[in-house]
């Protein structure tokens, strides 16, 4: 038996319903192979486990990751290099950004220093908590960091935001498109919400941040708080949070 732990994770009121979606697909990549997906789950930082036994196991592994991509381990990780990952503990701590990397022996989790976020964001003054409260860097957020130091004795691993991210943040500030981040839910009850309550039109497209992030662009005519104030309802629980580049442009000019 191989247990193959995928880079997505599964959290909140809808962790259930992302997990057979999962099932779902891996089910169906495994149809013509000689391997069955015997358990499916989560560990400890919500990354996506699946357990699969087969003379296939190997093969099916690698569609994985092609698929989802697999946690990298420690090992591997490499200095100058990328990763994505997933904004933990936002504001937690006042020295620095945590983004976890789905590394579970020994868990570890990048750090990406107070000093480093305020050069490359331009808040060189500011507290953590006051930028990620205006670039909305929010707990299980996708993004991508490039390693500059990994001491895997003292079990530290520190990092910056890469420069595509913070282009995509940059091109979410200077767009007067208002956005609206859904955070652990498919795109599939995502539509159905929208189509319910008849504010599909309002959006002008639906991005894909991570497997199951999504930022919804709302048209130009559009505010974010009132489809908040729709969706949310018919998505209790699931993590929502608004990106208006006009309150992101004032708390960075502050």
């Amino acid at each position: 038996m191989t247990e193959v732990v995928l880079l997505p994770r599964a959290y909140g009121a809808y962790r259930g319903r992302i997990l057979e979606t999962v099932r779902s697909h891996v089910n169906s990549l495994a149809s013509e192979l000689d391997v069955e997906l015997s358990k499916i789950g989560t560990n400890q930082k919500n990354h996506i486990v699946l357990s699969l036994s087969g003379s296939d196991e190997e093969f099916l592994t690698n569609l994985l990751d092609m698929e989802y991509s697999l946690v990298p381990e420690v090992q591997t990780i490499l200095p100058e290099s990328n990763y994505p990952g997933f904004v933990v503990d936002s504001g937690k701590v006042g020295y620095g950004l945590y983004v976890d990397l789905g590394i579970e022996e020994p868990k570890m989790d990048a750090l990406i220093p107070l000093h480093r976020l305020r050069e490359q964001l331009g808040m060189n003054q500011e507290s953590l908590r006051r930028i990620v409260d205006t670039f909305v860097l929010v707990d299980n957020l996708p993004v991508e960091i490039k390693i500059d130091s990994i001491s895997r004795d003292e079990q530290k691993i520190e990092a910056e935001l890469t420069s595509s991210f913070i282009e995509r943040i940059e091109s979410w500030v200077s767009d007067d498109h208002e956005r609206l981040l859904v955070l652990g839910s498919t795109k599939k009850m995502i539509e159905i919400s929208l189509s319910q309550t008849k504010h599909m039109e309002d959006i002008y497209q639906i991005e894909r941040l991570g497997f199951f992030e999504y930022s919804l662009v709302c048209k130009r005519s559009t505010r974010a708080t009132g489809i908040i104030s729709a969706v949310g309802p018919r998505l209790r629980g699931v993590p929502m949070h608004l990106f208006i580049p006009s309150e992101v442009e004032e708390k960075r000019r502050a």
